[in-house]
């Protein structure tokens, strides 16, 4: 008897019945929808926060290079002014030499620095 008036209740009401199945079943395949959506964005969010990590990893041993460049910057730097300033203190050392002793070749001996001068500079004294 409760089996004849479920069957009467079904057959009448079957359109209701299977609206509300089909109802049921798109709300079950929005939920795993759903699911495997909130599992592929907290997979991408892992993998963006990766990617952000691996960026500030290289992004720190970019800094370290770049200071460790510029201080080999600043110590060759520094070592070529030295240089520099030594080659200057000893252009200027044998200048005075040079001078000092064109000086005392002039007082002492014209002779030999105008032979020096007709050689270097490939010209005759007239006489």
């Amino acid at each position: 008897m409760v089996s004849t008036k479920i069957l009467d209740f079904v057959v009448k009401h079957w359109k209701e019945l299977l609206i509300i199945v089909l109802a049921l079943l798109v709300v079950g395949k929005y939920r795993s929808d759903y699911k495997q959506l909130e599992s592929v964005y907290e997979a991408e969010q892992a993998s963006l926060e990766a990617q952000i990590d691996g960026l500030k990893n290289i992004h720190e041993r970019e800094l370290v290079r770049r200071a460790q460049a510029l201080e080999d910057y600043r110590g060759a730097l520094a070592e070529l002014e030295r240089n520099y300033l030594e080659s200057q203190l000893q252009l200027e050392r044998s200048r005075r030499e040079y001078k000092e002793k064109y000086i005392e070749d002039f007082s002492e001996n014209e002779d030999a620095l105008i032979e020096e001068i007709e050689e270097v500079y490939g010209f005759e004294n007239a006489p």
